[in-house]
Parts: C-alpha cells; structure tokens; sequence
C-alpha cells in the first residue's frame, strides 16, 4: 500500500507543471488589466491611517458589519491626483475629510503589479457622500437632544449683563483662539477680564471627549460665561461639534455657554445647545465687550438724567422752602410777640398772687410760732417740777439704804472676802509645785544625761531641714560632748 501511494505521488510529480513566482504574478498582473482595465470603481470604506511623504498620501482603508472588520485594504493618492481633487473640493475640506474615522467614497483604479501587489489608485473623492454621513449623524444627535429636553436649557439660564469672568475653552495655538483674546483685551471700554484657560484640542479622535469633559469642568468654576471657540475649518473639520458628549455637557452646565466655532453658514449642534452662538470668536469678543461699553453708555445716561431731574427737585424744593421760610419766620414772630404780651400778663399777675401769699404765710407762721413758744414754756416747767420732786425722793430713799447697807452688809462682806482669798492662795500655790514639777521634768540637761541627744546643722534642727543633708556638717549635742560629723547617707525611716 505504501509502495502503491509512493508510485502515485511520483508519478503525479511527473505530470505537474510548475510556475516561478514572477510568472505567476505576472500572469495576475495581466489577468488584472484585461478584467479591470481601465474601468473605475466607485468604493466606500473608512479611512483607519493616513500618511503623508512627498507629496504622495498612502491610506489604510477599511469595511466592517456590526463592529466586526470585514475587509482591509491599502489605497495611493499620488500628489499629482491629489492636487487635482483639492483643485476640485478646496483645500481645507480634502484635509477635513482624509481624516482617520471618516467614511468616503473613493473613485478607484484596481492595479496589480508583479513586484508591489495589489494597489488601489485613488483617482477622485466624492465628498457630499461624507456630508452626507456627517449630516445624518447631526440630525440622530439632534434628535436625541430634543427628546431627553436639552435643546433648550441653556435658554433658560439668564446671561449676565456683564462679562467679566471666563472660561475659555479651545486650542491656544489656533488663530481662533488668539483673535478672540486680542479683540476682547484691545478695546477702550474695559479689559481687565479674568480668563480662565481650558486648553483641548479640536480635532481628532480624542477632541470630543476633551472638550466635554472641559465644559462639565469649567460649569465648576465661578464665572460669568463659559466661551467654547474653534476658528473655522472644513465642514469635516467643524463635525466634531456635532458630538453628542459635547452637547449633553453644554446642557448640563450651569454657567451660559457662548460658541464661536467660526463658520458663516450652518449651525453645528454645540450651537443649537449653547445659550448663545456667534459665527466667529471675534464676534463672542466683540459681544462681551460692547455689551459692557453699551452699560456703560445706558448707566451714564441714567446718571446724567439723574443728575437732572435731582437738580430739578432740588430748585423746586428751594422754592417752596424759601416760600415756607418766609412764612414761618413771620409766624414766628408774630407768635413770639403773642406769648411775649400773655407770658407778661400771666407774670404780673403770679407775682402780685405771690406777694399777697408770702404775706399771708408770714402772718400763719407769725402765729404759730408765738403758740409754739408759750407751749413749750408750758412744758418745760411742768418737768422741770417733776424732776425736783424725783430728786428728792430719790435722795431720801438714797441716804435709807446707805445706812442699812452700812450697817449689816459690811462685817458679812469682809468674811467672804478673807475665805476667797485663802482658796485663791492654796489654789496657786498647788499650781506652782505642779510647775516645778514639770520644769524639772523638762530640764534638757536631764534628757541629755538620760541618753538623748541634740543634733543641729547649720544652727538648726534636723528635723526641720527639708534640704538635702548629704556633705553637710552635723553638730550632735549629748550630756558630756559636742561632736561634729559629716553626713554622707539620709535614709528616711517609716513611722
């Protein structure tokens, strides 16, 4: 059997007939040319990379269905082409739309070539296709704005009059970006704006999310407007601001949005989000300062009608003031002149009132005095009687007792007298042995010669010393000896 398949396999080589790689591709390079030829396809696909070199573009492009890539494949603009497409379509919008993530239709030549390949000659570029795609995207992301309600609530944010805090969101390396700051600073009415710079890009995969995230962002700080600016562009260019993320942040924000994306015709939808839209950033900077120089204008005519209609009531009212004052100063005076006439009635007649009621009080008090005396003579004699006659029975009744006590109370006195005396005596001296007594009992001398001793530093009691003792000289006193010692220990003793 072995043998057999090894006979077959031989025998098969034999009759095989076999091909160089060069004659193969040069077999698929005129097989390519007799089928496609000259002809031109028209193709969708998106664009994945784009390089640039020489003048040439070279594009990654790819298909896919339901997020899965379905065909890849590689496509050349040769500078000569792309001068003639750009001559077509204008420069700035080719640029917009050989963008990575844009989908374009592509007028293509298939080409194969023994030594590069398959190649795909671009040879036009059909750009309302990619409008097409563009302006479908906008309408879903406008369509879904106004279902969830966000269409119009920046509208319902008031703007202040006034714009003195910004934040400025956009690329500070566009030209856009620099307009709008030399337009608001360069200006006679007012230029110390606080800015606050949100540096994003605006372009590319990443700008939308940048851009959101600096509006949602900016809403946190404290300032009067939020100024999203872009500086003009393709219409790819400008799509980004077309975005969903970009809009939902716009309505979110609680701070105005004001954009200058900078194109004269259509709206993209962060306009139709913001509170107010401008076609270029010069004209937000235009915007924010006339309206300071146009309050300014309204506030100074205010003062000046102010002013004037101050001075006006002000010349009335010195009118009816002087009116008033002449009339009251007549008034007064004749007021004055009244009261003067009915004060000096009215002084007369208190004062003849007065004299008659002094001299009639005088008269009272005249009388009274008189009866004030007479009683009070009256009473002084009446106790100066009384007062002789307790007098002399207090002195009677003096001299009586004298004699009695003299005669019976003093032998009794003298008795108690002499045995006071006696107990008082035996008393102090019972007192007197007991202090003695004591005294000897006390007698330090004793308590030397019974043993105890005396011990003193510095003239003082050891005792009482509550200093450290250690090195101190100590002087102990006993019946026969004074000794001096040095201390070196102190050890305290519990009791």
């Amino acid at each position: 059997m072995i043998e057999y398949f090894k006979l077959s396999l031989f025998s098969m080589s034999a009759e095989r007939k076999v091909y160089t790689l060069t004659q193969l591709n040069q077999s698929l390079e005129n097989h390519f040319w007799s089928q496609f030829g000259e002809r031109t396809f028209w193709v969708t696909a998106e664009i994945v990379k784009v390089n640039q070199k020489g003048g040439h573009y070279y594009l990654e492009l790819a298909d896919s269905r339901n997020n899965v890539m379905t065909a890849k494949s590689f496509a050349t603009i040769w500078s000569r082409t792309y001068r003639l497409i750009q001559d077509q379509i204008g420069a700035t919008e080719l640029a917009g739309i050989l963008k990575p993530g844009n989908d374009v239709l592509f007028a293509l030549k298939i080409e194969f070539h023994a030594v590069y390949g398959l190649k795909l000659n671009v040879l036009n570029i059909d750009p309302t296709f990619s409008y097409g795609a563009i302006e479908k995207k906008r309408k879903e992301v406008i369509k879904k704005l106004k279902k969830e309600g966000r269409l119009e609530k920046q509208k319902e944010i008031k703007l202040p009059v006034i714009i003195k805090r910004i934040a400025l969101i956009g690329s500070p390396d566009t030209s856009g970006f620099t307009d709008f700051k030399e337009e608001l600073l360069n200006n006679h009415s007012y230029n110390k704006f606080k800015i606050i710079v949100f540096p994003v890009r605006v372009q590319g995969e990443y700008a939308a999310k940048e851009i959101a995230n600096a509006v949602s962002e900016a809403s946190c700080y404290d300032v009067d407007a939020i100024v999203l600016l872009r500086g003009g562009g393709s219409k790819m260019d400008l799509s980004i601001f077309d975005d969903y993320l970009i809009a939902r942040s716009i309505s979110d924000s609680r701070i105005p949005v004001l954009t200058g994306i900078g194109h004269e015709t259509d709206r993209v939808v962060a306009d139709l989000a913001a509170h107010t839209y401008f076609k270029t950033p010069t004209a937000v900077a235009a915007h924010i300062h006339y309206a300071i120089s146009s309050f300014w204008e309204i506030m100074r005519d205010y003062h000046d009608k102010v002013i004037h209609r101050a001075q006006q009531m002000i010349s009335t009212e010195r009118e009816a003031f002087t009116h008033l004052n002449n009339y009251l100063q007549h008034y007064s005076r004749a007021m004055i002149q009244h009261w003067r006439t009915v004060f000096q009635q009215f002084e007369n007649d208190v004062s003849a009132v007065s004299y008659n009621l002094v001299h009639e009080t005088k008269r009272e008090q005249d009388k009274l005095i008189h009866e004030l005396i007479y009683q009070v003579e009256r009473n002084v004699q009446d106790q100066r009687n009384k007062i002789d006659r307790t007098l002399d029975d207090v002195l009677v009744s003096s001299m009586n007792t004298v004699d009695n006590e003299r005669r019976f109370a003093l032998e009794y006195l003298l008795e108690n007298i002499q045995s006071y005396g006696s107990n008082q005596i035996d008393r102090a001296r019972i007192n007197l042995e007991n202090l003695n007594e004591l005294l000897t009992l006390l007698n330090p001398n004793k308590m030397l010669d019974s043993g105890y001793t005396i011990s003193t530093v510095d003239e003082q009691d050891v005792q009482t010393i509550t200093a450290d003792l250690i090195g101190k000289e100590m002087k102990t006193l006993t019946g026969k000896q004074l000794i001096s010692s040095t201390i070196k220990s102190v050890k305290k003793i519990e009791k």
